[in-house]
């Protein structure tokens, strides 16, 4: 059932209502503070769909919508690459708070224009549907900071990085501190001077996986492979101990604790902290109306936005625009060095038009990219009645 509203409650406008934007629509009905009034969409038929399960008001484009309706919050959930445009026409439409499913943007000048826009007019840019915005790893980061662990040393992080960052290197910069970056030393997979072009011909070539090392002005050093172990986590070493996860994408972070060691020397067995944080969940569960749960990290990412509008302030302890930027700008680093025998690559990179498109499918539409009838059964996957 939803709950009751309580007063004030937020008035959300969704772009993109397809797969993802009814996932996140479900999120913003459930909770107590939000109101989905508005959609936008091109696709006629996610158009009809998304009125008729959230009786709502449908445009055929944002800017109409933006227009037309007084909203406190927009979510563009749409392919990346039309992330920017949307982003920053909610910021000048007056929004109080913004959320942009992940990645941010393929290009370093577009995600500085879209966290700019929304910084200068003081509005909280949420940014991706990421397990680093839950509050174990936010509780995690907090313990790697206060030296639960001791004085952070290392981060192995055991990842493709296809999404330009968005889960991995996005973690190892929230575990580093988010220290800035010295300089990175980068390996791909592939041919580094391939790439994607947006219009994603059938036999172009890809860079592929990427990997390296990242050096933290702070000191804490990174390394970064997609070539093993087989779990795909993260591994964040102290000089007391380490926490650590077997998915950058899901819950179930553990602690390990040394036990004082009578010689510098001595190497002893770390020891497991139990209760500190949730085991690992199952992907995907329904309530008893038939609705797809929207999952912790939605719901949590949500309730930081309120509480951003709220306070009125455009601080998040939760992942947003900036954070992703960053993290494209590692990958983007980690790459540039490969092109050139991975020498070191120092940041802040100055070129700023450079582009790194994500995977295919989320680069563009994924209706265009699977077909229709894949789409639909996809839609139909949100409510089951």
């Amino acid at each position: 059932m939803i709950p009751p509203k309580k007063h004030p409650v937020y008035r959300v406008g969704i772009i993109g209502g397809g797969r993802q934007g009814t996932h996140h629509a479900r999120g913003f009905q459930l909770n107590p503070r939000t109101e989905v009034v508005a959609v936008a969409d091109t696709d006629p038929e996610n158009l009809k769909l998304f009125c008729e399960r959230f009786k709502c008001r449908g445009y055929s484009t944002y800017d109409e919508m933006l227009a037309k309706e007084t909203l406190d919050i927009s979510a563009p959930v749409l392919p990346v690459k039309a992330n920017p445009g949307a982003v920053i026409a909610s910021a000048r439409a007056g929004v109080k708070g913004i959320f942009c499913e992940k990645p941010l943007a393929a290009t370093l000048k577009d995600a500085d224009a879209m966290v700019e826009e929304c910084r200068k007019r003081g509005i909280p840019l949420a940014a991706g549907l990421v397990i680093s915005s839950h509050l174990d790893y936010r509780k995690a980061y907090r313990m790697a900071a206060d030296g639960t662990i001791g004085r952070v040393l290392r981060i192995n992080l055991y990842e493709q990085n296809h999404q330009v960052g968005t889960h991995g290197l996005n973690l190892v910069r929230k575990f580093a501190g988010k220290s800035e970056v010295d300089y990175v030393i980068g390996i791909v997979e592939n041919d580094p001077h391939s790439d994607y072009e947006e219009a994603y011909e059938k036999d172009a070539s890809w860079y592929g996986s990427i990997g390296g090392y990242i050096k933290f002005k702070n000191g804490v050093e990174c390394f970064s492979s997609w070539t093993g172990p087989k779990w795909r986590g993260i591994e964040v070493i102290g000089e007391k101990g380490m926490i650590y996860n077997w998915n950058n994408t899901s819950l179930g972070l553990r602690l390990l604790k040394t036990p004082e060691a009578k010689d510098r020397g001595d190497h002893p067995e770390m020891v497991e902290v139990a209760g500190v944080f949730k085991p690992r969940t199952p992907e995907h569960e329904w309530d008893e109306e038939g609705w797809r749960l929207p999952g912790e990290p939605v719901v949590e990412t949500f309730d930081a936005l309120v509480e951003a509008i709220d306070k009125r302030t455009a601080d998040l302890d939760i992942t947003t625009g900036d954070d992703l930027r960053h993290a494209l700008e590692i990958a983007v680093a980690l790459r540039e060095s490969a092109r050139h025998g991975s020498v070191p690559v120092k940041l802040p990179i100055a070129d700023r038009s450079q582009a790194m498109y994500p995977e295919k499918w989320r680069w563009h539409y994924k209706k265009d990219v699977y077909g229709a009838e894949w789409y639909r059964e996809q839609m139909q996957t949100h409510i089951r009645k």
